[in-house]
């Protein structure tokens, strides 16, 4: 166990320096010029000045140099400065990925509950009348892109009935707990409809399959009643593929949430990105995006190791 562990941590780490390089140099080639883009408006900005600056900032450098300043830079901790923020990267980025936990956390809540249990219920009689709504609403939720459904519900709760907010996360910080969630009801109802439609299609899937095994059958032949069989047994033993689905999925929602973010403006990963990239912000844009990268590999991580926990054969 201790091998596979060892294993599936040096890949993650191979991993994060590969994207790294990349993303460095695919945000080096994003047009526009940092040094013209940190000082515009000013009019002493001079080409020979322009110049000067490009070689404070090691900018007439070879990417391939650039990369190698950065990298021993960043493993001291220092990921430079934002032009857009006028402060540390790391200063603007860890509020950000506070505010995407929130809402990933909450989406995590409701969908995978729901999933399962819709999934399971679905399941029980398949092509029933149960399994043939539960399927409706999972195709019409795969169905609709999610921002459609974002403008959908500002039109409805926010601007027709006046019920919730269309805008983001207050970053005050004496905003109250139920601010902040009155904030968050709308963009976690279209993360949830992102995220729940395709868990319930899965889970549906494998809990037919784990219905129809041996085990169960036994079950049943003991007398149990098919509530118990269903919750004890077959629920169980269903969601353990279900993990390596769950860590995949995690990285769907994350860019779905990262859509959402700009749509409804919080100042969460997504908007900071997105603000990043519109404002040549190199080091944000670079930053944010490895960070990103980061969190679905720890997901995929800890989905292997916890799949490995549960079924020892993984790590033969």
């Amino acid at each position: 166990m201790l091998r596979y562990v060892l294993s599936r941590l040096s890949q993650a780490v191979l991993v994060i320096f590969v994207m790294s390089f990349l993303l460095f140099v695919l945000i080096g080639l994003m047009p526009g010029d940092p040094i013209e883009n940190m000082f515009e408006g000013n009019p002493s900005l001079t080409p020979e000045l322009i110049g000067q600056m490009r070689e404070l900032y090691g900018l007439d450098q070879p990417i391939t140099l650039r990369y190698w300043h950065w990298l021993m830079a960043a493993l001291q901790g220092d990921f430079g400065y934002s032009s857009l923020y006028s402060r540390p990267v790391l200063t603007v980025l860890g509020p950000a990925l506070l505010q995407t936990g929130k809402l990933l956390a909450l989406t995590l809540m409701i969908s995978v509950p729901s999933a399962i249990i819709l999934g399971a219920l679905a399941a029980r009689k398949p092509n029933g009348l149960v399994d043939s709504a539960i399927g409706l609403f999972s195709f019409a939720a795969i169905s609709m892109p999610n921002f459609w459904v974002s403008l959908l519900l500002i039109i409805l709760f926010s601007v027709n009935l006046g019920w919730l907010p269309a805008s983001g996360l207050p970053m005050t910080s004496d905003a109250s707990f139920w601010l902040e969630l009155r904030h968050l009801i709308l963009p976690v109802m279209v993360l949830v409809m992102f995220h729940v439609g395709p868990l319930i299609r899965y889970v549906r899937a494998a809990m037919i399959e784990t219905l129809s095994a041996d085990f169960v059958r036994t079950a049943r032949a003991k007398g149990l009643s098919e509530g118990t069989v269903i919750a004890r047994h077959a629920v169980r033993n269903a969601l353990i593929p279900m993990i390596t689905v769950l860590a995949l999925s995690f990285g769907h929602l994350f860019s779905g949430a990262l859509v959402i973010e700009t749509i409804f403006g919080m100042l969460g990963m997504g908007k900071t990105i997105y603000d990043a990239v519109g404002n040549i912000d190199f080091n944000l844009a670079l930053v944010g995006l490895l960070l990103a990268t980061v969190v679905v590999l720890i997901s995929n991580l800890l989905a292997d190791l916890a799949y490995a926990y549960l079924d020892p054969r993984i790590t033969l």
